[in-house]
């Protein structure tokens, strides 16, 4: 998916995309690696990197975290 949208990612930054695919969804992670590039952009970085993926993880709930939140 970073290949079709143009998006550079460091090695580190596609472990932890990886893992948050592997205990969400994969739908879940490619839509974080747009937000992901978007945060980059802004901070003007060349790359995504861990705390580009952090961030916008922290910003977008994924179902299981969505749905634990309304239950609290």
């Amino acid at each position: 998916r970073c290949e079709e949208e143009d998006v550079e990612m460091t090695e580190d930054a596609y472990a932890v995309l990886t893992r948050i695919g592997l205990e969400t969804s994969l739908r879940y992670a490619m839509q974080l690696i747009t937000a992901a590039s978007l945060v980059a952009r802004k901070r003007k970085g060349a790359e995504v990197g861990v705390e580009d993926i952090k961030r916008v993880y922290s910003l977008f709930l994924d179902e299981s975290r969505s749905t634990q939140y309304m239950r609290e």
